[in-house]
């Protein structure tokens, strides 16, 4: 198969490498301004109009132009993979509906979950089994961080400092920290798993950017762990969805995941749990997922989704769990929340009884500088 390539960056060369130790399949045409080679190319016309190209792969990420160089490869009949969420969370049904029309491929497992095929095991398990709640610790950026913080001592911003420093945080790094790019992969994970279409905007989220000292030294007296989590689950008529810092106990599964490392899990009536760990970013892992979309497209598949997955509105709001609350010492939460109160001269520190999602998301929102995480039992 001939391949073109948009964009020669960390993923790019790592799918650019792996592709010349294959045998079946070759990149012929490269989407860079940086190089210069004989087979590079500053012009998408030269990938999408040549005639022995059948598949593009885009690892550009962004919004813009991936858009429009995804619709040019699609509608000139070219299978298009894609290792870029923001694309498929926000176009991803456009884009599907393109491909259909022309009998091309869309797929997309590089975009959650980095080198772990999640993507591809939920579209085989649906197939075969009826899965019921999916979600995990999506981002290494914010695991590393987290893990910094409780196994060395340090403060978010020497954690964030370091993350910045090895490469596993952008300059600016708030798509991570503010829980962004694990939103858009539980997008991805309600589609393919759940065949619900969710909009980002629609799915309650928290990141990690106001989490202190006195949270890890809460969570540590209490035997828990402090991690950024997506979670999923079916409704009775539709889903619930949300992602926030989530406190685990010492012997969960989540507890165990360290510095940059993936959790992705679903559950489903006759396998049960079943649980992926592993890179969730990098140029080889990365690369290996595209890789695997590539040989997927040869053996015939063109989705990954249902093709008529429902459109979904999450509803969080029937009664959740409990929380860890850190707010200013002058602001009042219901009575009815509280189960232990504790204070000091600059916060106060509640553990809740269970609370609805869409409360307690609505609550931090008024209380810039709050921050609260979800309490899961063991």
């Amino acid at each position: 198969m001939k391949i073109g390539l948009l964009g020669m960056g960390t993923v790019g060369g790592g799918v650019y490498e792996l592709c010349a130790r294959q045998t079946d399949m070759e990149i012929t045409r490269v989407l860079e301004k940086r190089f210069q080679a004989p087979y590079i190319t500053t012009e998408i016309a030269d990938i999408v109009h040549d005639p022995d190209i059948s598949l593009v792969v885009e690892t550009l990420g962004g919004l813009h132009p991936a858009y429009e160089f995804a619709r040019e490869a699609l509608k000139n009949g070219k299978h298009f993979v894609t290792a870029n969420k923001l694309l498929v969370s926000a176009c991803g049904e456009e884009l599907s509906a393109l491909a259909h029309q022309n009998g091309c491929a869309f797929l997309y497992g590089a975009a959650c979950g980095g080198g772990i095929p999640f993507l591809h095991n939920l579209a085989l398990a649906r197939e075969t089994d009826h899965i019921t709640a999916l979600g995990g610790i999506l981002n290494g950026t914010t695991n590393y961080i987290l893990d910094a913080m409780q196994s060395c001592g340090m403060d978010y911003g020497a954690a964030l400092a370091q993350a910045q420093a090895l490469g596993y945080a952008e300059a600016d790094p708030s798509s991570d920290v503010e829980g962004l790019d694990t939103m858009r992969k539980l997008v991805l994970g309600c589609l393919v798993g759940l065949s619900a279409r969710v909009s980002p905007e629609s799915i309650p989220t928290l990141g990690i950017s106001k989490v202190l000292a006195q949270d890890i030294a809460w969570a540590r007296a209490h035997g828990l762990t402090l991690r950024l989590c997506a979670f999923a689950a079916r409704l009775s008529g539709g889903i619930s969805a949300y992602v926030e810092p989530t406190l685990v106990p010492g012997n969960a599964a989540e507890s165990a995941i360290l510095k940059n490392v993936n959790y992705a899990w679903y559950e489903a009536d006759g396998c049960g749990r079943m649980c992926y760990t592993g890179q969730g970013a990098g140029r080889l892992p990365t690369a290996s997922n595209v890789l695997r979309d590539i040989y997927a497209v040869m053996q015939g598949q063109r989705a990954m989704a249902d093709t008529d997955c429902a459109a979904v509105t999450p509803d969080n709001s029937i009664a959740g769990h409990g929380y860890y609350l850190r707010l200013p010492p002058d602001v009042q939460v219901p009575e009815s929340w509280i189960a232990h109160h504790t204070l000091d001269s600059d916060w106060q520190y509640i553990e809740t009884v269970p609370v609805s999602v869409k409360s307690m998301h609505a609550c931090i929102a008024q209380h810039p500088g709050a921050f609260a995480a979800g309490i899961q039992k063991g």
